[in-house]
């Protein structure tokens, strides 16, 4: 034991020594490994990488890309043989949405009527409407008219709005306008140039691949455009009048009735007499607004005329709309509120 104790240093220190050796030997022979490492083998190998790695990317995009294409075709092929279907529902949704715009103008409408037929409307009512109408009701024809008492002594149109929003007031072709006001004649092509696309050659649509003329001064000189706006402003009363009351002067609307919605419910009720609204309205002047598409009534726009777009592009999109902002009219025409 005492031996194996007197040798035991000195087998430990011949056994490090030997394995320091060892790693030595090791570590020398990896640096000659690396050594014998090119600067050019180093790229060889990165490039060789790289490009294996930009070789699998290639082909898992050219997999996706033949993916897509193949569901790009798969929805031609859907869109071609329902091309008729899709048709279909755009048209018909169309035709819903106006027809529920229309069905809501009605229920409106009716709802006007039962207000002024009770008691406490009419009473706040009654310095501008006074007190002489019987039972109001809903009216359907050619005309203006929206309600009418059944003795005829109140007849009123009435208009949905929200704050600052456009309504439509009136809608007709260029040539009904001119008919009625034969003074418009002379700016006659101005007014069609703007507002009326060339027809498709089935006649049933406009060709919007083609131009409409703006009012602007590369396609007229301005001594042009201001003689159109003149002619405008001495037409302007005739204009209102046609836009308020239409043609049928027998059943022409005198008071314009407007509910007011705030978050889809019905806030308030105001009446104008509409004398008093085109008496307002004259006093401002015709102006062309900013896109060269539209005329606009006052720097507000209060009143716009400009051509009615959309219905999918038919021919009756080339109608003249003339527009209101109801609200407006609320701070610069005499009028009466309820508050509901």
């Amino acid at each position: 034991m005492s031996v194996l104790k007197s040798i035991y240093p000195q087998i430990t220190k011949t056994i490090i020594y030997e394995l320091g050796i060892e790693t030595t030997k090791k570590l020398n022979n990896r640096q000659d490994k690396l050594k014998s490492i090119t600067w050019n083998d180093m790229i060889k190998i990165n490039y060789k990488k790289l490009y294996n790695i930009e070789k699998e990317r290639n082909k898992n995009l050219e997999k996706k890309l033949e993916q897509t294409n193949n569901e790009l075709d798969e929805l031609k092929l859907f869109f071609k043989s329902n091309e008729k279907k899709i048709e279909y529902i755009k048209v018909n949704s169309l035709s819903y949405t106006n027809s529920q715009t229309a069905k809501n103008g009605y229920k409106e409408e009716e709802l006007i009527c039962k207000d002024l037929n009770s008691e406490l409307i009419k009473d706040a009512f009654i310095s501008v409407l006074g007190n002489n109408y019987n039972e109001c009701n809903r009216i359907q024809g050619n005309h203006k008219c929206d309600i009418q008492s059944d003795n005829n002594i109140l007849r009123g149109q009435v208009k949905k709005y929200k704050k600052g929003q456009f309504q439509q007031l009136d809608r007709h072709w260029i040539s009904s306008l001119i008919e009625n006001i034969p003074e418009l004649c002379k700016v006659s092509q101005i007014l069609k140039d703007l507002f009326e696309y060339p027809l498709l050659p089935n006649g049933t649509h406009v060709d919007k691949s083609k131009n409409i003329k703006k009012l602007c001064n590369s396609n007229y000189s301005q001594e042009i455009l201001d003689n159109f706006l003149n002619v405008l402003n001495k037409c302007k009363k005739q204009i209102l009048e046609y836009a308020f009351y239409g043609c049928n002067v027998e059943i022409k609307p005198e008071y314009l009735f407007g509910v007011e919605y705030e978050n889809a419910k019905r806030n308030k009720i105001v009446v104008f007499k509409i004398e008093d609204v085109i008496k307002y309205l004259e006093k401002l002047n015709f102006k062309i607004s900013p896109r060269k598409t539209v005329i606009l009534l006052g720097d507000n726009g209060t009143i716009s005329l400009q051509r009615k777009g959309g219905d999918s592009c038919k021919k009756s999109s080339n109608q003249l709309q003339i527009k209101i902002i109801l609200s407006d009219l609320i701070d610069t025409v005499p009028m009466l509120e309820y508050k509901l």
